[in-house]
């Protein structure tokens, strides 16, 4: 039984047998193993962690701990994604621990802390800054969260269509305030929507243009473009068609549905507690804050807040995870590593984490995914080859006490080995005259066996009094090999 029990304090240098390492350094240790010199490395932690275990098993007070203490005493920043309301608490634990409790920003429902994310993206400078696609992505994936949420999964046929109308109205919504010179915010946009001609006929209606936020902004994008590059006047000569020729020459059913769709993306960020954290013109963070070493906590648990707390927790994911990629490394030394967290985390899962995943570590990103088991994420991506991908790219793998599938997956990750099975055998040889002599023999056989049974993480100690609170884990690293020439090994916890 191995302990992972040593943790570098702030500012200490790493535990090397060398000379110290530049900061920031992959090889930089976190967590040691087997002595000063083996252990979990900052060039681990950038490939990205994924832990399992049972309700109760101490993936989050054992493994998940350490891990935590860890980066926090590097000087990493990160985002936390919260499913449970006891975690604000319990990451204040731990940054007082590493002392970095100055370094905390709680996001919650106060609206001390304020982030319109489609203003953040609308005005961002550099390449790629403020293109629509880049703006409606960030619709598309919290539109695709919300379905997800509800059930609703399955793409093809009539839900791909309205998907894609969904879309494309999306595009044009953001595109009207954006060559009208307006900050882009969601109530902005929904009047738009609800004000934008029903028919044909309406748009020629004096009655309808006094009335309408959407013939206002059209007005006044019209007058934003007499002086513009003759492309931006042709982008936004489509973007005038689509609301007052496409939009109001679409079936009733079709316009309705789409209305509803967008309603249902919208709503969240319209009523309490969202409004005020996502529609205000006067953002005070971002996620480029965590690359200063800012621990952002989204406090808006699911446990409480339901489908408003994960729509939240999700808005924040995607534009960090989108903000991460962007990150070039600095013309000498490397990177501030940020981490991305969530525990519970089938609960912020999409399709877009694996494709962040493949590319983070480049870009100083590390994850770390908690959840009991691997159908949890089978649940949410409805897709076996999707959940792979996500994990493949998860190369640091702790497994604590469990039961069922998840078990014989990990048994099979973790590989087989030949061995030789032996068998013996006593007989006796009948003759015709009514005698017989004995007879024995050894067979040896050739079997494949896992190198840890499926049975054998049900049976990991699980912390708490009963087991002197010690957690028994076994840990995979994608590509090592522990002691024993194995690759795994077995390590013990301490949760105090």
């Amino acid at each position: 039984m191995r302990s992972f029990f040593a943790i570098q304090p702030p500012g200490a240098p790493p535990p090397q047998a060398t000379s110290p390492l530049p900061l920031f350094h992959p090889l930089t240790m976190l967590c040691t193993w087997f002595g000063p010199t083996d252990g979990f490395q900052l060039a681990d932690a950038l490939t990205g962690v994924s832990g399992f275990g049972a309700t109760g098993s101490g993936k989050t007070s054992g493994p998940a701990a350490h891990l935590a203490v860890s980066y926090l005493a590097l000087g990493m920043g990160g985002l936390v994604l919260c499913a449970k309301k006891e975690e604000r608490e319990q990451w204040q634990r731990w940054a007082a621990i590493a002392k970095r409790e100055n370094d905390l920003v709680i996001f919650d429902g106060s609206g001390k802390w304020r982030f319109n994310f489609l203003e953040w993206e609308a005005k961002r400078q550099g390449e790629g800054g403020g293109f629509t696609m880049n703006i409606v992505s960030l619709l598309d994936e919290i539109a695709g969260a919300i379905a997800s949420g509800a059930g609703d999964v399955e793409g093809g046929g009539e839900n791909k269509f309205f998907e894609d109308a969904l879309h494309y109205m999306n595009t044009n919504l953001v595109e009207l305030p954006v060559f009208a010179g307006l900050p882009l915010t969601l109530p902005l946009m929904r009047s738009i929507v609800s004000t934008a001609p029903q028919t044909t006929a309406q748009v020629d209606s004096e009655e309808w243009r006094e009335k309408s936020i959407c013939w206002a902004v059209v007005k006044r994008a019209e007058a934003a473009m007499e002086h513009a590059d003759e492309t931006v006047r042709a982008d936004f000569e489509e973007c005038r068609l689509y609301w007052l020729q496409e939009w109001p020459a679409l079936h009733e059913k079709t316009r309705s549905v789409i209305n509803l769709s967008f309603s249902m993306l919208a709503r969240p960020f319209l009523t309490r507690p969202l409004r005020e954290l996502f529609s205000s013109k006067d953002n005070n963070i971002a996620p480029e804050d965590a690359f200063d070493g800012k621990i952002i906590i989204i406090d808006l648990p699911v446990q409480e807040y339901r489908l408003a707390g994960r729509v939240a927790n999700l808005a924040w994911k995607y534009c960090y995870q989108i903000a991460v990629l962007r990150r070039k490394p600095p013309p000498t030394g490397y990177l501030r590593p940020v981490f991305l967290w969530a525990d519970e985390a089938q609960n912020f899962i999409s399709e877009f984490d694996a494709e962040y995943q493949a590319v983070a570590r480049s870009a100083g990103g590390c994850t770390v995914y908690l959840t009991q088991n691997r159908e949890s994420y089978r649940r949410v991506l409805n897709n076996d080859d999707a959940v792979d991908s996500l994990l493949g790219n998860l190369q640091a793998k702790f497994f604590c006490q469990n039961t069922g599938g998840t078990n014989e997956w990990a048994a099979r990750l973790l590989g087989e080995a030949w061995i030789q099975s032996y068998g013996s055998s006593i007989g006796h040889q009948a003759r015709d005259e009514g005698g017989g002599t004995p007879s024995a023999g050894v067979n040896i056989t050739d079997q494949r066996r896992y190198l840890v049974e499926p049975s054998r993480f049900t049976t990991l100690k699980r912390g708490g009094p009963k087991n002197d609170f010690a957690v028994e884990c076994i840990v995979y690293n994608g590509g090592a090999m522990f002691p024993g020439d194995k690759p795994y090994t077995l390590l013990t916890f301490n949760q105090r």
